[in-house]
């Protein structure tokens, strides 16, 4: 009986790899499937095809951009709609693309369904490119007969993921930059500037005035222990990524940028826009709500919102709605509570979730703009009010030279 190697998703969330026995893959990912674990990949032992985590493989190999899956999602739709058949419409595709690791994922996908598998379970073997929440939503088309119309809506859904990313990324690109180039600014002062303007003044010692004299200090001491200072900061960097990965780290870091005066409340509402946008689609494709809810827990990355969710996935199943549960986190405002509760009263929930998502879209662009116009004069105040004292500091001596000579 031939062997097959697995990677799979336990509930949990768990990543885990072994080895099975079974007639067909099929049968393969049955067993899995009852065993209660979502199967990645799945592989025959003998087939001699390497793991899609290989360092040979176009995981490894080469990067694939969301936009170029967004592009790829996009023109299968069309070559569906057109009446291309799928084998012909993926040789199409990777004959057309732009992107070598994304063409060489082609054409193993497409090698895949002509030998039988199906399109979902061929993008399966790349988790890395193509998420649970994408085979999902191909399964469901795959299954119902309307694939072209599920990958229209994909292609659709990841076009307004990218422009909220982007919105999000807006907010951080301009106060990041500007806080890079003061505190560079700053830094040339202190390390190069400083030092040579004090060697001017060093004969006059302590006739200099204070301030002069705790900057000259200051800028000895950032030359003689700044290697030590940047050891700890890169240590500190490192064990705050190991805090971030574990549960209570998360929550900690999460909380604390939720509650970041003008900026929080653009991650909060882009979370519950991506949340709303996510789950509409995944209802409107067809998929139960107690499955989609799961599939949007494990694509959330706002740990508060992600355990908040995982108490709302079993209130649901207990038959509770989905409107009060998502009340009683206290996460979701009460206008978008109230229109997932008309949606479900009248079995348009797809839509009062894409009207949610909609909303918090334009709240959140506007946020970002009250935001940047808020931070930009505030960045100049505070660079000039350290430029320009380091300035001031060295004015002094020479405002006063008279008084130091004496």
């Amino acid at each position: 009986m031939p062997k097959f190697q697995y990677r799979a998703l336990t509930a949990e969330g768990r990543t885990i790899d072994g080895v099975l026995n079974a007639d067909a893959r099929g049968e393969a990912v049955a067993q899995l499937r009852q065993q209660g674990i979502r199967p990645l990949q799945v592989l025959e032992v003998a087939s001699g095809v390497k793991p899609v985590d290989d360092d040979a493989s176009p995981v490894r190999r080469g990067r694939v951009r969301q936009h170029d899956v967004q592009i790829f999602t996009a023109q299968m739709a069309s070559l569906l709609r057109a009446g291309i058949v799928l084998s012909q419409a993926l040789s199409i595709l990777e004959e057309q693309t732009e992107s070598e690791a994304l063409k060489r994922i082609i054409h193993d996908v497409r090698k895949e369904v002509v030998g039988g598998s199906s399109l979902s379970e061929a993008l399966q073997r790349y988790p890395r490119q193509f998420s649970e929440l994408y085979c999902s939503m191909i399964r469901v088309g795959e299954s119902g007969g309307v694939l072209e119309v599920v990958l229209k809506q994909l292609a659709a859904f990841m076009e307004r993921e990218a422009a909220l990313r982007s919105n999000v990324l807006t907010a951080m690109a301009y106060p990041s930059l500007v806080v890079m180039v003061g505190l560079g600014s700053i830094g040339v002062l202190v390390t190069f500037v400083i030092p040579r303007l004090g060697a001017v003044f060093a004969d006059f010692g302590s006739k200099l005035p204070m301030m002069t004299r705790v900057l000259i200090d200051f800028s000895h001491w950032v030359i003689d222990w700044g290697w030590l200072m940047l050891i700890l900061l890169a240590a500190a960097g490192y064990f705050f990524r190991r805090y971030l990965q574990t549960d209570k780290g998360s929550e900690t870091v999460t909380r604390v940028v939720d509650n970041i005066p003008l900026l929080g409340i653009v991650f909060v509402k882009a979370q519950i826009a991506r949340f709303a946008r996510t789950l509409g689609t995944l209802v409107k494709s067809g998929i139960p709500v107690l499955n989609a809810l799961s599939l949007v827990v494990d694509t959330t990355s706002n740990a508060i919102l992600k355990k908040e969710l995982r108490t709302v996935c079993e209130k649901v199943k207990k038959g509770e709605g989905l409107s009060r549960p998502l009340k009683d986190t206290g996460f979701f405002p009460a206008m978008a509570v109230n229109l997932i509760a008309v949606g479900e009263q009248s079995g348009t929930l797809d839509e009062m979730l894409f009207q949610v998502a909609d909303t918090f879209d334009v709240e959140v662009e506007q946020a970002i703009k009250r935001f940047i116009t808020l931070f930009e004069p505030m960045v100049i105040i505070l660079m000039a009010i350290g430029v320009g004292g380091i300035l001031f500091a060295f004015l002094l001596p020479i405002m006063n030279i008279g008084e130091m000579i004496k």
